[in-house]
């Protein structure tokens, strides 16, 4: 009888932990030795029938052929391990020139919006991406460089809407020993190489320097920092849940919010409360300047001044109500 390794233990038990035996998932698979380490584990898991497993690749249309070896390569391990794959191509490029976006950016946006349409095509409970503890430290790094609050440091969720990343606490080399100790030929993106993006700068320059200079384990380290910037975060966005829904009053196109009640919560839950009324009228992203200034017209009470939100809609402060409209 053939002797489990290790790493195929650990990484099939983690991926059980979070996956449900009953449900269908879809898997996002590029290609590389975290993504194929994921498929390998989950067709062996719906082997032993725990859930049930279909695949979804997508072509960013920025590497020619290599990424048509990648797909292929895909292809024929879907085939071997006996899951459904689905193929999608995108055009990175293009659609970064047309928004405006990076594009690092751009592809993820249509990768995501791919994946989402395949996994309600497929009805997946979720989509499962191969996210590892080396992508949540780089993860933390990007966003405390750009700037952000507890929520941004908190890193990528292991379970957060629609999507599950079972592998966030296993290191990149445990998922590379599953690959060998299973004989799975796995694929290299060139890009990956390319500091002119980002990420790549982070994981090829100043993550080995951190390492060198500073921790060993710096990885782990601010994977781990992430978790518990987790937690922290989770109990005051409960908090701000909770004073939110005893506070609100809602009318036709507009939320309104005592102010007495208001200044009476500590700023880090009455920021949150702020934005949960402008997400409430279809309000996507408001900036750090934006809370600060919506707050201050609160503490002020500036009666009869009115602040601009994307999306359309307005802020204003009367009557001893913080009252934001969806201009129609």
């Amino acid at each position: 009888m053939r002797q489990i390794a290790p790493a195929v233990y650990k990484l099939r038990k983690t991926i059980k932990n979070l996956l449900q035996p009953e449900a269908h998932y879809l898997l996002a698979v590029s290609g590389g030795a975290d993504s194929l380490a994921l498929a390998h584990a989950c067709a062996a898991l719906a082997a032993q029938g725990w859930g049930s497993y279909s695949v979804c690749h997508v072509e960013h249309g920025l590497r020619g052929e290599e990424a048509l070896r990648d797909m292929q390569a895909v292809q024929r391990a879907c085939k071997d391990w006996g899951l459904p794959c689905f193929t999608e191509h995108v055009q990175a490029a293009s659609y970064a020139a047309q928004n405006r976006l990076s594009t690092e950016d751009a592809a993820r946006r249509l990768r995501y919006a791919a994946l989402r349409r395949i996994a309600e095509q497929q009805g997946a409970a979720a989509i499962v991406t191969a996210h590892h503890e080396g992508d949540q430290a780089e993860t933390l790094l990007l966003r405390l460089l750009r700037g952000a609050g507890l929520q941004g440091l908190a890193g990528m969720r292991a379970q957060q809407d629609d999507i599950i990343r079972p592998l966030l606490t296993l290191p990149k080399s445990l998922l590379e020993e599953y690959c060998s100790a299973e004989g799975i030929a796995v694929c290299y993106d060139s890009t990956n190489a390319d500091t002119a993006y980002t990420r790549n700068r982070v994981r090829l320059e100043l993550v080995p320097y951190l390492e060198r200079s500073f921790n060993h384990n710096v990885v782990p380290t601010l994977a781990r920092t992430a978790a518990l910037l987790a937690q922290d975060a989770e109990c005051l966005e409960q908090m701000a849940d909770d004073a939110y829904r005893q506070l609100v009053r809602r009318q036709e196109n507009a939320v309104s919010l005592p102010v007495t009640q208001l200044t009476a919560l500590h700023s880090a839950v009455r920021l949150r409360v702020l934005r949960r009324a402008y997400f409430e009228l279809g309000g996507e992203e408001l900036s750090f300047e934006r809370s600060q200034a919506i707050d201050s017209l609160l503490i002020r009470r500036s009666g009869g001044k009115f602040i601009q939100l994307p999306q359309g809609i307005n802020v204003v402060y009367k009557n001893k109500q913080l009252i934001f409209v969806k201009i129609i």
